[in-house]
């Protein structure tokens, strides 16, 4: 029972980057889109999705023991993906204001709130950066990923940086790059999940002794 419970939360989280990459792109579209509720809630249930997609990615990329800096850096990257999941879903916080407040178009402080969303948008990529980054050295040095994903990680964190870089930017196309790794890295995670069945938990030598004691008996 614990070894199909295992496999199913493994699946689960495994499965939560794709749903984040395939709901988050449908819900924003080309970005030109007034605002819509249904919209805005899928797009914040994609975001809040990503958090267990990458918690589940650091515990695999951590070593067995804690020391060193396979530990660290696992932490740096489930640390640095929910700052950056934070800052996203933040930016999203103007444009309900806007909408709720019915602030008219073309004014002082629709612009105002608009920019601070964009900012709040092109700040987060820099956390994000650094959480695919430390995702990279980790799949490298333990092959839990393909060489190719570990290598479209660390192209997804120089690209990432790049585009923060620049501070009004309106434009983030390194977060697609980033949301197509994820679907990519999803989808190879998933499919290793099902293939692999969970570990048999340990069973200690002292209780496996009484088991063949009673056995005997």
């Amino acid at each position: 029972m614990n070894r199909m419970n295992n496999s199913a939360l493994s699946r689960t989280g495994s499965a939560c980057g794709a749903v984040f990459a395939i709901v988050l792109f449908a819900a924003n579209g080309d970005g030109s889109q007034p605002f819509s509720g249904p919209r805005a809630v899928a797009g914040i249930a994609a975001l809040t999705l990503a958090i267990p997609f990458l918690g589940y990615l650091a515990t695999l990329l951590r070593p067995s023991t804690e020391a060193g800096a396979g530990g660290w850096l696992a932490s740096t990257a489930l640390g640095s993906g929910i700052a950056w999941a934070a800052l996203k879903l933040g930016s999203g916080a103007p444009e309900l204001a806007m909408v709720k407040a019915h602030v008219a178009a073309g004014s002082g402080l629709h612009a105002a709130l608009a920019a601070i969303a964009d900012a709040a948008t092109v700040i987060s990529l820099f956390p994000l950066a650094v959480c695919c980054a430390a995702i990279a050295v980790l799949a490298f040095r333990t092959r839990v990923l393909p060489r190719w994903l570990a290598a479209g990680a660390g192209i997804t964190a120089v690209a990432l940086a790049v585009n923060g870089a620049v501070l009004q930017a309106t434009s983030v196309p390194a977060m697609l790059l980033f949301v197509l790794w994820t679907l990519l890295a999803s989808g190879y995670l998933t499919i290793q999940a099902w293939r692999t069945p969970a570990a048999a938990p340990a069973v200690p030598a002292g209780a496996m002794g009484a088991t063949k004691a009673a056995t005997r008996v």
